[in-house]
């Protein structure tokens, strides 16, 4: 399994922190995990991300990133051939998870897509926001969401399950609501 994080100061924070995640990767996934790498996005200026593997046999790949980072990610044939993503961010703005779906399902008819459990927040300017807040350092010695949280309480169930339990799957049909 792919994990890729943004390089972004507010999600890597530090050198420690970003050991901390790949302890993290590799208890839940009772696998080797190789050494963070930086992952270069063709036509861009600056690395932006770093991104690691798990030898664990899943075709998936996990992104900790911003919302605007994960639509580019999953534009990317090498994530969106995948069997499955993962989004650890937030929805941010409406109707975000869907597009990214569609995205994904121009390139890969058989993906499915998850989303981290969101929160709902107001922002600066008094909007609702649908929202992931990386916070609880002491735990696991990085910042990590509530679903990252609970990936790790359901990992002796193996990591798929784990992943269908502390993630919320995104549907391609708009349903009353969303």
């Amino acid at each position: 399994m792919r994990w890729i994080v943004s390089a972004g100061a507010d999600i890597v924070v530090n050198t420690a922190q970003l050991e901390a995640r790949r302890t993290f990767i590799a208890e839940v996934t009772t696998a080797a995990v190789s050494p963070w790498s930086p992952l270069q996005i063709p036509h861009a200026p600056t690395v932006r991300f770093l991104y690691c593997n798990s030898a664990d046999g899943v075709d998936g790949t996990f992104i900790t990133a911003h919302i605007y980072e994960v639509y580019e990610l999953c534009a990317l044939p090498q994530i969106a051939g995948g069997t499955f993503v993962v989004a650890n961010t937030c929805i941010w703005e409406r109707m975000a998870h869907k597009k990214i779906l569609a995205q994904l399902l121009l390139q890969n008819r058989n993906i499915r897509l998850w989303f981290a459990k969101q929160e709902l927040s107001i922002d600066a300017c008094g909007i609702f926001r649908q929202s992931t807040t990386l916070i609880n350092l002491g735990e696991f010695d990085f910042q990590t969401s509530f679903s990252e949280r609970e990936l790790y309480r359901y990992r002796k169930n193996g990591l798929l399950a784990a992943i269908e339990k502390a993630f919320q799957p995104v549907s391609p049909i708009i349903l009353p609501g969303e």
